[in-house]
Parts: structure tokens; sequence; C-alpha cells
């Protein structure tokens, strides 16, 4: 029967010591020192992480947010005759930080970390340029190995809709964006009015393309009017007579 001396727990240390440090020296042969003196990735950028849907990276994937709600002040009566509540939609660039950060793999060797310039002024704002972090505080990478991030902030096509809601105040629409040209598919909501869009969406080109409204009430004629019932349609208001 074999005894254990004393020295047998100093060995076993040593040789989980000798594997710790053989498993970094590894790690930072196969990261290039370009990734490893990289910053590493802000929390800002950090937080909205996920996997991608189709690929193996990470990815900003803001998590949905719930949409505002808007109601008539107590007390306010209801217009006598039908409103109508319309939605104005808007189209164009706009910018919102999306990080995507890659696991370590063969194609390190092959990465460009040269400085970018920002990209030229539109309507009077200037792109940031795409920047290059390191990622090793996730529950997804492993001791040592760094993931290789880029936060880019487009310019993305960008889709957005304000509806005014029935019985709500008309000046206060209900907004949501889509980004329908980031490498993930993000939706910004809020409320209020276009220019109270939130950080870190910038709405730096878009335009207005169309609007279509429907009755809060009653029926709509075939020229816009709200009416209580479709024989009034055929009332023609006293201006247009």
């Amino acid at each position: 029967m074999k005894t254990r001396t004393e020295s047998e727990p100093r060995a076993q240390h040593a040789a989980w010591a000798s594997a710790i440090v053989c498993g970094l020296l590894t790690a930072c042969a196969v990261t290039p020192k370009g990734v490893r003196d990289l910053p590493e990735l802000p929390a800002e950028f950090a937080r909205d992480l996920a996997v991608a849907r189709t690929a193996p990276v990470l990815v900003t994937r803001p998590a949905a947010a719930a949409a505002p709600t808007m109601s008539r002040p107590a007390g306010t009566p209801l217009p006598l005759v039908p409103s109508k509540a319309c939605t104005s939609i808007y189209e164009g660039y706009v910018t919102y930080p999306i990080t995507v950060c890659h696991p370590p793999n063969e194609l390190y060797e092959t990465l460009d970390l040269s400085a970018s310039e920002a990209l030229p002024a539109t309507r009077g704002t200037t792109v940031p340029a795409p920047r290059h972090f390191k990622l090793t505080a996730h529950p997804r990478v492993r001791l040592g190995l760094a993931w290789f991030c880029t936060v880019r902030s487009g310019p993305w096509y960008g889709h957005v809709e304000g509806a005014q809601i029935c019985n709500a105040n008309p000046n206060v629409r209900s907004f949501k964006a889509e980004l329908l040209g980031a490498p993930e598919p993000v939706v910004v909501l809020w409320s209020g009015t276009l220019n109270d869009v939130p950080a870190p969406l910038n709405l730096v080109a878009i335009s207005p393309t169309g609007e279509f409204c429907i009755c809060c009430s009653g029926t709509m004629c075939p020229d816009g009017r709200c009416v209580l019932n479709q024989q009034q349609c055929e009332v023609m208001p006293p201006a247009l007579k």
C-alpha cells in the first residue's frame, strides 16, 4: 500500500500551474499580437451581445422593448366628428453602433487592424469610423482566447413609422425604427416627436415617404373624411359644395 508523502500535494499544484501557464502560452501563440494589444470592448458595446442567427459570431441584439403607452387625459371629451389617426413613414439612412465579435480562428492572420477613416459627412453628421477591440470577459470566451470585435455605426438603411394613437394627444406619436441593412435586425421604439429619438440611434438622412390614416370610429369616405355612417359620405362638406 502506497503512502501519501508531503511532496505529492506540491507536485500536483506544480502540475496544475504548468498546465495553466501552458494554456495561456498556447492562447498567446494563436492570438496575434495585434489582437492582444487591442483595448477591451467597452461595456456599452458588449451589453447586448448574443449569438447571431446566421453565423457563429457574437453580435449586437438589443432586447425587444415594450411599446410606449399613450392615453387621452382624463376628462377630455371625445370629438363630435369621429377623429382619425395617421401614420407617417420615413426612410433613409441612420447610424447605430453594431458590434460583431469573431472567435479565434485561422483568419486571424489576415486581419487588417490599420486605422480606419470616418465616412463622409451626411447632412452635417460624420459617421464614426469602424473601431476594433478584443473581448475577453464574456461567458462564451475561454480563458486567454480573445475574440476580435469590430464596432460599426453604419450608415444603415432605416425604416421609421410615427403613428398617432386614437383617443390620445395627436402631437405625441408612437415611433418604431427598423434597421434593415444592419448585420442583425434592430428595432428601436420611442414616443413623442421624431426629434425625440433615443441614443445611440441617429437619424442622419431620412425623409418622409408617405402617410396613411385610419378612422378611430365610424367610416372613412373616399375623400379621406371620417363620418359616423356610410350615407354621410354622400353629403359634401360646405367648403366642397
